[in-house]
């Protein structure tokens, strides 16, 4: 016994299992309806959604009791978080593939209606291994047998009416920076997307080292944010506004968004549960039975070659729009700019050069000798700097509010000359 157990109340075994028979009946009632209905279960209005949502709620009761750190229910314990996982993933794959008519797009949606089927017709076979297996756990520990829910009507759902969308009609509100911002963010995610090296699949024998050094889920989950934050500005800001009905083929902007943000939703959470499974399960027999279920080279594929993959590409087709986008709302020009005497291009005025590119959140090169890199990438300019120590004039090209703001900070001496930085550059933070 351990010193925390100690002084904690101990629940008998057989106690818990009465108890988990009755908090397990909603959710086992789905595992059961998976089971027998097979494909018409995935016809239902968002079945498994409902077997994801009651995977949860059991998920919360199991760990509040420990089950996951006992012998006994361990690996009824992973089987449960692995269904609410996988049925998760399940159920966006089948709310993207009845969306996919309504998001506009650039040029159409390709190969992704048969490979979003495909996916689940994947998952369909990893859920039903888990949810069989789930059962005949279920009747090791003694819990009584599960009736299956009863399924509504598989009608499929009336979208909503909108009301009219009239708040703010009366004010004077900058939307064209708005989509500035929304454009310069997108610029960003192209070009970070492009370092996923996703034009060609990856091997079978690739995906797991490609996840490692690409594809972790940490990486997955910031292009989600960031491509979600462009989706949310653009709904906020942009949607059923003047300037969308001015410019039609700005709404392509946010279908492209859309459709990487769900793909990118399910490549993190396929990806986490591949490193859960893979780093984290402890207990070796639950961790080789989720193996043998669910076939590690599958969830990869999918998580990489369909989700990732397809988010990449719908994410990278938009190239065009969004620097028509920054053309049509951006004042863009080149400028020159000459070096100090006694300054050279280091680390710390490289910074400012950054923040002050970050700032407007709009693309903007910088040029030495011919060749250029992104103004907001610190480790692009530090080698191209490298590449050429003796240069003494560079250009930039972009926002031209930008370049006012590079301007006054090369006439500053770009903050190595001792002397202070002019108000309009208050928001740049001077390093040690």
């Amino acid at each position: 016994m351990t010193r925390v157990q100690a002084t904690q109340a101990i629940l008998p075994e057989d106690e818990y299992s009465r108890l988990l028979g009755v908090e397990s009946r909603v959710f086992g009632a789905w595992v059961v309806a998976f089971v027998e209905r097979g494909d018409d279960f995935l016809k239902l209005p968002d079945g498994v959604g409902r077997l994801a949502e009651s995977a949860h709620s059991l998920e919360t009761f199991l760990d509040d009791h420990g089950a996951r750190q006992n012998r006994t229910f361990v690996t009824f314990g992973e089987l449960v978080a692995s269904i609410r996982g996988l049925a998760s993933v399940q159920s966006r794959l089948l709310q993207l593939s009845t969306r996919l008519s309504r998001y506009a797009t650039a040029d159409g949606v390709g190969e992704l209606p048969d490979l979003l089927d495909a996916g689940v017709l994947t998952l369909r076979e990893c859920l039903s291994a888990l949810c069989s297996r789930l059962l005949e756990e279920s009747r090791n520990l003694g819990m009584e047998e599960w009736e299956p829910a009863e399924a509504a009507s598989s009608d499929p759902p009336v979208r909503p009416r909108q009301l009219s969308r009239n708040l703010g009609v009366d004010e004077t509100v900058d939307e064209r920076q708005h989509i500035v911002e929304i454009g310069g963010r997108f610029a960003l995610v192209i070009e970070a997307s492009r370092s996923l090296n996703l034009a060609v699949l990856r091997e079978p024998d690739e995906l797991a080292e490609y996840v490692a050094q690409h594809a972790s889920e940490d990486r997955c989950r910031w292009y989600e944010s960031a491509v979600h934050n462009i989706q949310s500005m653009y709904d906020t800001y942009v949607s059923g506004t003047a300037i969308e009905e001015a410019h039609p083929w700005l709404v392509t902007l946010r279908g492209h968004a859309s459709i990487a943000f769900h793909l990118l939703e399910m490549s993190t959470a396929l990806v986490h549960f591949y490193e859960r499974h893979e780093n984290d399960l402890r207990h070796e027999a639950a961790r080789e039975i989720i193996s043998t279920l669910v076939p590690k080279q599958a969830i990869l594929s999918l998580a990489v070659n369909t989700c990732l993959r397809q988010a990449y590409l719908f994410v990278d087709s938009c190239s065009d729009q969004v620097q028509l986008l920054l053309e049509t709302f951006v004042s863009q020009r080149e400028d020159e700019f000459v070096l100090p005497d006694g300054v050279t291009l280091h680390a710390r005025p490289l910074a400012l050069i950054v923040q002050i590119a970050r700032h407007y959140g709009t693309p903007m090169e910088i040029g030495m000798e011919g060749e250029s890199c992104s103004a907001a990438s610190l480790m692009g300019l530090i080698m191209l700097a490298g590449r050429f120590p003796d240069v003494r004039r560079l250009t930039a090209r972009g926002d031209a509010r930008a370049l006012e703001d590079l301007g006054a900070l090369f006439r500053a001496g770009l903050g190595e000359a001792g002397q202070p930085l002019p108000s309009e550059l208050g928001y740049l933070k001077l390093g040690g």
